[in-house]
């Protein structure tokens, strides 16, 4: 387990978390409604049209499952574009960051979870599911969109809520994905805008879910207005996660923009892994005698 995962909180889980302390930069949990952790995006931020157009984010964890979904007006698979090199503009991949610090400094810590959820994207993994040890790339310009987030605001979608209700404003967006150097200086807001996984280490597969499956879970983008024509999203086995995160309550700062970056979405929240069970030691050691038994004893004790 890498010691930057141990961000772990003691207590019951809150929807208030502070977040990104190395940042100076504080997040907190979107909106709860029946179960769900909601990040609500700007209505009208998405480059393109309302194609290209997120608007919402939602979490939600069970005894042994997180369930994560989307509503945009990009599907799952994409648009289909001559001027994307493929082909095809779709989502690019998901990112957790449990670490507390900015989304760059964790990349250079390799302290990112990555989901690739959309099976025809340009992810540099292959398979569906859930990967640590990740390494990014940007892949906008392949897709008829923006290299950084500097050209994306001065086409003038620098909205509120610009990445939903955790990551507000222009400011915050680019102290979050690229620290705060970056945005106390307009002249690097040219920073490379990552939004693809390039490597890393797979941890095992998801089970992608449409928006009636997310309903039966108590899923209501309603609530806030923020229905879109494609609703979708996906279940992931806490088990996967319980190898690189500590026991207890750890918090997070989740993104995903799209692969032309027209428009991105993020949702601070909390993921509560149970605690380690310690395995008892069999005690029914009758074929080794009393002796046997005290010399066990006698040399555990000399090993602790």
């Amino acid at each position: 387990m890498k010691g930057h995962y141990i961000n772990k909180l003691v207590g019951s889980v809150a929807v208030g978390v502070c977040l990104l302390a190395a940042t100076g930069q504080q997040a907190q949990a979107g909106e709860m409604y029946q179960g769900w952790n909601y990040g609500i995006d700007s209505f009208s931020d998405g480059s393109g049209g309302q194609k290209y157009e997120i608007k919402g984010f939602a979490v939600k964890e069970t005894t042994d499952s997180v369930y994560v979904a989307l509503t945009a007006g990009t599907p799952l698979n994409g648009i289909a574009s001559n001027n994307a090199d493929d082909g095809n503009v779709g989502w690019g991949d998901m990112f957790f960051n449990f670490s507390g610090k900015d989304f760059a400094t964790a990349e250079a810590e390799g302290s990112l979870l990555g989901v690739r959820f959309a099976p025809t994207n340009e992810s540099g993994v292959n398979q569906v599911g859930l990967y640590n040890n990740i390494t990014t790339k940007s892949v906008g310009l392949a897709n008829n969109g923006y290299d950084n987030l500097k050209r994306y605001y001065n086409q003038g979608f620098g909205k509120a809520n610009t990445m939903g209700t955790d990551i507000a404003t222009k400011n915050e967006a680019y102290s979050y994905l690229h620290g705060n150097a970056v945005a106390a200086n307009p002249k690097q807001n040219n920073t490379p805008l990552y939004n693809i996984i390039d490597s890393g280490d797979f941890l095992g597969g998801i089970d992608l879910l449409n928006g009636a499956q997310l309903a039966a879970k108590g899923l209501n983008f309603g609530h806030f207005n923020a229905n879109s024509p494609h609703t979708f999203g996906f279940q992931l086995d806490k088990s996967l996660l319980s190898g690189v995160l500590p026991g207890g309550i750890n918090s997070f700062m989740a993104h995903v923009l799209l692969e032309c970056a027209n428009d991105g979405v993020a949702l601070a929240g909390n993921i509560d892994i149970p605690e380690s069970q310690d395995v008892p030691e069999p005690v029914g050691l009758v074929s080794l005698g009393f002796a046997g038994l005290a010399f066990l004893k006698s040399r555990k004790g000399r090993q602790a």
